[in-house]
């Protein structure tokens, strides 16, 4: 099912994720609360964008790579 290279890929996208989760976390408990109002809009768009479109797109590059060996 998974090749050596598949699976690093995969493992590579969770543990990027959790970076940026933990990233996000860290940036809103502690710079958050000194930004206005607009910017935190704007970065709030942002970083949903970056912590949910990346887990996807790298998903994608590792099916596109699957589906051309089959």
């Amino acid at each position: 099912m998974f090749l050596k290279s598949d699976l690093g890929a995969v493992v590579f996208a969770l543990l990027v994720t959790l970076g940026l989760g933990w990233g996000a976390v860290y940036f809103i408990r502690n710079l958050w609360p000194v930004l206005p109002s607009w910017l935190t809009l704007i970065l709030f768009i942002l970083l949903a964008v970056v912590v949910i479109g990346y887990p996807i797109y790298s998903l994608a590059k590792w099916s596109d790579r699957y589906l051309k060996r089959k």
